[in-house]
């Protein structure tokens, strides 16, 4: 993804697979969360835990990403 791109979806951990980078992830309820994803590393489960089933979709939107300048990697770089 590229940064500011936004995607709905019903498996956050699918979504951000093989990303890098800072994401905002708005829950069917409106509930905000960041996560983090990072080369090598994954989410192994995020599961609804509402009570009733989850047929609305996550809106994820990537907000930061690594910024690389002379060989070397800083944190990130926000929008």
């Amino acid at each position: 993804m590229k940064l500011n791109d936004t995607i709905t979806t019903y498996d956050i951990a699918e979504a951000v697979q093989g990303e890098h980078g800072k994401f905002e992830v708005t829950s069917p309820t409106g509930e905000r969360y960041f996560v983090t994803a990072q080369p090598g590393q994954s989410i192994t489960s995020l599961e609804w835990a509402g009570t009733e089933p989850n047929n609305q979709p996550f809106v994820v939107r990537k907000v930061t990403q690594p910024v690389t300048t002379e060989g070397r990697s800083k944190r990130s770089a926000a929008a």
